[in-house]
């Protein structure tokens, strides 16, 4: 486990396998991830602290990380997912309507467990070009926007790019969805399959 005193951090792609970043108060130690940072066939946790991420930026994560889990953590701007992804009491915020809080996008498996988000119209998109396949939980989760974006729920899955029986698993459990826009294809505000039907 590595301390972190109050402050700004920017994560280096050297990072140790499976250490524990850890603050002592989420909202004092700033973690930047402003792009793509190269953690091959590692893991990495977070825990008490905000993870910092660009807006209006995509692709930026922790790119090829075999797992990433986080812990009391506050998540800013938008982050995309590749490895198997945890965030447990997590709260996520971003303030753009052009983008969502979460891309699942390269993770095999994502779950959240009893997080809030905070966006200004659609928080998760369940999506990658590739055609992998993954599964994505929520569980005791609630999503709250600021204004609704119009066709647009809060999870929205696309899975127009799956051929061959490739599909997305999602599970929602428990959760709430308050302040979105009903889905453009599922006509409610909580979950839109807005692009394919291999989910």
């Amino acid at each position: 486990v590595v301390e972190l005193p109050a402050g700004e951090y920017t994560v280096p792609s050297s990072i140790a396998n499976n250490v524990t970043l850890k603050g002592e108060n989420a909202e004092d130690v700033i973690v930047n991830v402003m792009s793509a940072v190269g953690l091959s066939s590692k893991s990495v946790n977070f825990e008490s602290l905000t993870v910092n991420y660009a807006e209006n930026s995509t692709y930026v994560g922790f790119h090829h990380v075999a797992a990433e889990n986080y812990k009391d953590c506050i998540s800013k701007g938008q982050m995309f997912l590749y490895g198997v992804a945890q965030f447990d009491n997590c709260t996520f915020i971003t303030e753009d309507p052009n983008n969502y809080n979460v891309w699942t996008y390269g993770a095999a498996k994502a779950t959240f467990n009893n997080c809030k988000f905070y966006s200004a119209g659609k928080s998760v998109l369940i999506y990658n070009e590739n055609g992998a396949e993954s599964k994505v939980t929520f569980n005791d989760c609630t999503l709250d926007a600021t204004a609704p974006v119009a066709g647009k729920a809060a999870i929205e899955i696309d899975s127009s790019l799956f051929k061959n029986g490739k599909k997305f698993v999602v599970n929602i459990n428990g959760c709430d969805a308050r302040g979105f826009a009903n889905g453009s294809v599922s006509g409610n505000p909580l979950w839109n399959e807005k692009k394919g039907n291999n989910s």
